[in-house]
């Protein structure tokens, strides 16, 4: 749940904070390569996760933190390359994430591809962006009505991540092939194979629910509903809005809580 994880970040927040308050940035940066700098380290780079657990909770309105490191030594820190290519990782991949769900399709392209720029990018990392770039890259094309770049990066992007995402599904079923599901059903939907379509729904949704990822249930529900919607089949698509937005309320995000609901009622002021 969105507001355990919140608490369990702003607790290790707190401890970095009493850390960095005893500890100056030179020496910090002198004790590279110890045991104490690689975790002092890594707390550094808790914020930005920090931040889009606030925006998936309720946009910061609420969540937002109250105590952000301001502490001049910051700008000593970001000089250090290796924390500045570490920190860049970071920021870049949790700015996607919370532009794909607020639904901001040209900025989570943008960060999308900063990050799949970044050399030596952590596996798990390229797969998470790769798969939320793939999904984005549909969503913009059906903003746009089918511009015909679009067409062509789409096409590019879910290419490059079907491929990693059914290797990876190959050693980790558990963890990648609901990812696997819901992108093919993104492109036969995109190809107007409109049962096809359906069937690899259901399947992203089966295998989502099967291992709990309650957020990609949400979104696999979330996904079917408009292509349901987009087919015709209005009261179907109302009742995947209805089982996303049961999703997202076990996670946590009152944030989509609130986009789905809105969702529900326009469909239901304009069916067709």
């Amino acid at each position: 749940h969105l507001s355990t994880l919140l608490k369990e970040t702003d607790y290790y927040l707190k401890v970095m904070s009493q850390v960095r308050s005893s500890i100056s940035v030179p020496y910090l940066t002198a004790l590279s390569g110890t045991a104490f700098y690689r975790e002092t380290f890594a707390m550094l780079l808790i914020s930005p996760y920090r931040e889009t657990i606030s925006v998936l909770i309720d946009k910061g309105q609420s969540t937002g933190s109250q105590n952000e490191m301001t502490r001049s030594d910051d700008n000593e820190m970001a000089s250090n390359p290796v924390y500045t290519k570490k920190c860049s990782e970071t920021i870049f991949l949790n700015k996607a994430l919370q532009s794909f769900w607020l639904g901001h399709t040209k900025r989570c392209n943008h960060y999308s591809k900063k990050i799949l720029q970044i050399e030596l990018l952590g596996s798990h990392n390229r797969l998470t962006i790769q798969f939320y770039a793939a999904l984005n890259a549909f969503r913009a094309v059906k903003n746009s009505n089918g511009n015909g770049s679009k067409c062509a990066m789409v096409k590019t992007l879910y290419r490059s991540a079907i491929s990693a995402l059914r290797s990876a599904a190959e050693l980790s079923p558990s963890t990648f092939s609901n990812k696997v599901y819901l992108l093919e059903a993104e492109m036969l939907a995109f190809e107007r194979k409109h049962q096809e379509a359906k069937a690899s729904y259901a399947a992203a949704i089966t295998s989502s629910d099967s291992v709990g990822y309650v957020h990609e249930h949400g979104l696999a529900c979330e996904l079917a509903a408009h292509h349901y919607k987009k087919i015709g089949e209005v009261q179907t698509a109302i009742d995947f809005f209805q089982q996303s937005k049961l999703c997202y309320i076990q996670w946590g995000s009152q944030m989509k809580v609130e986009s789905i609901t809105q969702q529900i009622e326009n469909i239901q002021q304009h069916p067709l």
